[in-house]
């Protein structure tokens, strides 16, 4: 009986592997192209647990290649299957996105005239 037990528990640490099958590559400086391989386990769909674990995993990716401390966007999710017909269940899903660019500071003609506006609308309301 114990044998059977531990053998039952063997076959389910077999299941345990990693179920994360992903692809990194940088397609300019501040864009990428990332995969996520599907399979029964991890479905292809687009609203729930699976999904959700991707866009992690992506965000992961992204820390690990130092990019996109900003944030990123992705521009592009498309699913190609591994095999079409009855016994096709898995794929990989490409994401294609890029980084977000931190707005530069404002010149200093505008922060020239900021000042001055502000100053005139203080004297307004004083005066």
């Amino acid at each position: 009986m114990r044998a059977l037990a531990l053998l039952c528990l063997l076959s389910l640490a077999g299941c345990l592997g990693s179920v994360r099958q992903e692809g990194f590559a940088t397609t300019g400086p501040i864009s990428f192209l990332y995969s996520a391989h599907t399979n029964t386990v991890m479905t292809a769909n687009d609203d729930g647990e699976a999904e959700r674990l991707r866009r992690d995993w992506l965000a992961d990716a992204l820390k690990a290649h130092a990019m996109c401390p900003d944030g990123y966007v992705v521009d592009s999710r498309r699913f190609v299957p591994d095999a079409i017909g009855l016994f096709g269940n898995g794929g990989d899903i490409l994401y294609i996105g890029r980084c977000l660019q931190p707005l530069p500071p404002p010149t200093p003609a505008i922060k020239e005239k900021q000042e001055i506006f502000i100053n005139e609308k203080i004297r307004g309301e004083k005066g």
